[in-house]
């Protein structure tokens, strides 16, 4: 009884977590489907953008003796994209490529109990997009996503790095179906 008690508190603070993760963000995701990546095709590099990373996971020495952080992470994703033929773009080269291709990552983590966190990982394209209904105006849109959802532990934290490069190769796949000479 007391287990069953502990799961529904458990089911309910994952919906939690899913619905703010929902609610919190109001703009519209494309995703990994044929017409989406359609939308990668021409683009000749990326420039990799990091989300900051939830404060509230470097408090725990697995997490600093690992040096998990934001740069870390970029340099993981950097370093994929390059092995895969991609090339990554500096700022400057990024503001100067057509449609100014982003590569963004956003790992997102609750603590619901210590040491146990609900986590949302996600990998989009972000690029200058036009909108029909106002042609000539630009605005940045993603035009290409793919995420994972999942609960790990503190002791797991390489579970963070498995399911982000899970959805990198996700990304270099699209990639390259579309650019075949890429």
């Amino acid at each position: 009884m007391k287990r069953n008690i502990r799961l529904f508190h458990f089911a309910l603070q994952i919906a939690a977590v899913i619905v703010s993760l929902a609610v919190s963000v109001i703009h519209v995701h494309a995703f990994d489907a044929d017409a989406s990546r359609w939308t990668l095709k021409g683009l000749t590099g990326f420039y990799v953008l990091i989300e900051e990373l939830n404060p509230n996971i470097a408090k725990y020495d697995k997490v600093q003796k690992n040096h998990i952080g934001t740069q870390k992470l970029k340099s993981n994703v950097e370093n994929r994209l390059r092995a895969a033929g991609i090339r990554v773009l500096s700022w400057d080269e990024m503001m100067k490529a057509p449609g100014r291709p982003i590569l963004y990552v956003c790992v997102n983590m609750y603590e619901y109990e210590k040491f146990w966190y609900a986590y949302d990982i996600r990998v989009e394209v972000r690029q200058l997009v036009t909108l029909v209904n106002q042609p000539g105006k630009t605005i940045n849109g993603d035009t290409w996503s793919v995420n994972v959802t999942g609960v790990m532990n503190i002791g797991q934290i390489q579970t963070l790095y498995n399911n982000l490069g899970v959805l990198l190769d996700r990304f270099v796949g699209a990639y390259k179906t579309v650019n075949r000479n890429g």
